[in-house]
């Protein structure tokens, strides 16, 4: 996102590559052309309502997210959104919940949990960078220290 900066541009590739991901599937698993139609009745209404009401809302949230926080944490959610339907059709619709199920939710919610801690260590180090950078080209002598960090805590406790 720092090299380029259109949200909205991203967010269609990621939804355009997605649909080409889908197409294969979607043609496998319903060969039948006929039952792509769409008449005059409900289903028209569901398929317009599905793709103007919940993309558009799901469009603002991923640009939200993704002005927010950047596109790390936009495409960790897409694998987390899977469990996270897998529990609520248990609770809500009664669907049965299945040992693969918690298994794969679990694995899922590791790997979240250690991308957002690396991505926070990640934004953590860099804010230091940059803090010694400013502490370093105010100080009198700005000559780049060999040892960063030493060069650093030294500012850190005159300051």
């Amino acid at each position: 996102m720092k090299v380029y900066p259109a949200e909205v541009i991203v967010i269609f590739f990621c939804n355009l590559i997605g649909t080409i991901i889908c197409l294969p599937i979607c043609l496998v698993a319903e060969p039948d052309i006929k039952a792509w139609r769409l008449g005059t009745d409900v289903s028209l209404v569901a398929v317009l309502y599905s793709g103007v009401v919940s993309s558009c809302l799901c469009l603002g949230i991923r640009t939200w997210a993704v002005r927010l926080k950047g596109p790390v944490y936009m495409a960790m959610f897409k694998p987390l959104s899977i469990a996270i339907a897998a529990f609520v059709s248990f609770l809500f619709l009664g669907d049965p919940l299945h040992l693969g199920s918690i298994i794969g939710a679990i694995i899922i919610s590791i790997g979240f949990y250690a991308v957002l801690w690396g991505k926070a260590e990640e934004e953590e180090t860099s804010q230091e960078i940059i803090g010694f950078n400013s502490l370093a080209s105010a100080a009198p002598d700005s000559k780049m220290p060999l040892l960063i960090g030493d060069k650093f805590e030294e500012v850190k406790q005159t300051a």
